[in-house]
């Protein structure tokens, strides 16, 4: 017997089964009440049909989903390292730190910590000069995937962002 689900529980299925989202995030696509997105969660990880894990941000995906892409998609909830990544990819050429201080925008702290976490990652990789440090993608393609299956939205506008105008601040906001 087919079971008919009301159109909230087929939104919040549907959207949990396509890639990692945040709740908050899951609450927005769905335009659902978050009291009725949380009641079909509950439900969800009853049977065990979905998966949460809780840290700074509480993300639902399905069990189907690759662990490294959950934690790619954990890694770049944080604006300043999902920054770091875009331009990252958009340049051709090995970037200092100072050049991608002034490129997206960001004290040079935060930036500091995003190249760290995406080294301990190995989503980059730094190249030694004295005395200062360049940073370049390990392997772009495979960066490119993993975008693919965690921010579509911001694959499909890909093309449209430039490192001058708009600013990567402004991009990200956009395609959030």
């Amino acid at each position: 017997m087919i079971q008919k689900l009301s159109p909230c529980k087929q939104s919040v299925k549907e959207c949990i089964s396509k890639k990692p989202i945040t709740f908050m995030k899951l609450v927005s696509e769905t335009k659902c009440a978050s009291e009725t997105v949380e009641k079909y969660l509950s439900e969800f990880l009853k049977e065990m049909s979905i998966i949460e894990k809780k840290g700074k941000f509480r993300i639902i995906y399905s069990p189907k989903t690759d662990p490294k892409i959950v934690e790619f998609y954990e890694i770049l909830l944080n604006p300043t390292v999902k920054a770091l990544v875009l331009v990252l990819l958009k340049i051709e050429k090995p970037v200092s730190q100072i050049e991608l201080v002034a490129t997206i925008e960001k004290s040079n702290p935060s930036v500091s910590r995003g190249l760290k976490l995406l080294l301990e990652k190995r989503f980059i990789k730094r190249n030694y000069h004295a005395p200062f440090s360049t940073y370049e993608c390990n392997d772009k393609k495979h960066v490119f995937e993993m975008l693919e299956k965690t921010y579509p939205e911001i694959m499909k506008n890909f093309e449209k962002f430039d490192l001058c105008y708009p600013k990567p601040s402004i991009f990200l906001d956009i395609h959030q």
